[in-house]
C-alpha cells in the first residue's frame, strides 16, 4: 500500500495512504453509473419515445454535437459540485472510502477542483487517466498533477466530527490561520510523526505568548481543546 508524507503549512508532517488504483477506478465507475442513469431518464423523458436510436437518426449532426457538449458540462459539474459539497469526495468516493485533497494536506478548493476535473472530462476519461493511475507511483492522473491534488484513503478517526469546528467562544477570537492550525492539530494528531508532547507544548506556547497578556481565557480554552485531543 503506497503512502505519502506531506508537510502542512503549519510545519506538521502527516502520512497519508494513497487510494489504491482499484478503489479509484471503481469509484469513478459508480459515479459514471449515476450520471448515465440520469442521462437516460432525461433523454427518455424529452423524446417520449421507446426507440431512442430512431429519434437520433432524425436529428442533425449539430444537434448531436450540442448534446455531447451538454453531457460533458454536466459530467464536469457533477464532479466539481460533489467535491465542494462532500469535502473532496463524490458518491463513488464515499462508498469506497477515499477523497481528494491538495498535496500540502489541505482540503481541495474550488480552483483545484475546476482544474483537475476539466482534464478529467476532456483528456483523462479517454484512457490517459487510467494508464497514468496504473503506472505512476502516486496514482496521479494528469488532472491531479496539474492541480496539485491527490486521492487518499479516508481515515476513520475517533472524534473527527468534534473538531470540524471549534467552540464559538473560542472561534470568534482567533485568526483564520490560528483556527486552521488548531483544527489541523486536533484532527491529525494521531498521524503526526514527531513527538506529540513536543508539538503540544509548542502549540500551547504559541497561544500563551500571544494571548496571555490580553485574553487569558483564550489560552485556557485552547489548552482545554488540545488536552481533549490528546486523550
Amino acid at each position: 500500500m503506497n503512502t505519502i508524507t506531506v508537510t502542512t503549512p503549519e510545519n506538521i508532517e502527516i502520512e497519508y495512504r494513497l487510494a489504491a488504483t482499484g478503489s479509484r477506478i471503481t469509484a469513478a465507475f459508480l459515479d459514471y453509473l449515476i450520471q448515465g442513469s440520469v442521462y437516460a431518464l432525461i433523454f427518455l423523458f424529452l423524446i417520449e419515445s421507446k426507440n431512442p436510436l430512431l429519434y437520433l437518426e432524425t436529428k442533425s449532426s449539430y444537434f448531436l454535437a450540442v448534446a455531447l457538449l451538454l453531457i460533458a458540462l454536466i459530467n464536469y459539474g457533477y464532479f466539481v459540485v460533489s467535491e465542494m459539497l462532500m469535502e473532496g469526495g463524490t458518491v463513488g468516493k464515499r462508498v469506497l472510502g477515499i477523497k481528494t485533497i491538495r498535496k500540502n494536506g489541505q482540503p481541495i478548493s474550488i480552483t483545484h477542483s475546476l482544474i483537475r476535473n476539466l482534464f478529467r472530462v476532456f483528456i483523462d476519461n479517454y484512457v490517459v487517466g487510467i494508464l497514468m493511475i496504473f503506472f505512476r507511483g502516486d496514482h496521479g492522473r494528469l488532472g491531479d498533477i496539474l492541480s496539485s491534488t491527490m486521492v487518499i484513503e479516508v481515515e476513520q478517526e475517533i472524534g473527527y466530527d468534534t473538531y470540524r469546528s471549534l467552540p464559538q467562544n473560542l472561534e470568534n477570537r482567533l485568526t483564520e490561520e490560528e483556527k486552521q492550525l488548531l483544527i489541523t492539530y486536533l484532527k491529525d494528531i494521531e498521524k503526526v510523526k514527531i513527538e506529540k508532547e513536543e508539538l503540544k507544548e509548542k502549540l500551547i506556547d504559541y497561544f500563551h505568548s500571544k494571548y496571555s497578556s490580553i485574553d487569558q481565557e483564550v489560552v485556557d480554552l485552547v489548552e482545554e481543546q488540545i488536552n481533549k485531543g490528546n486523550y
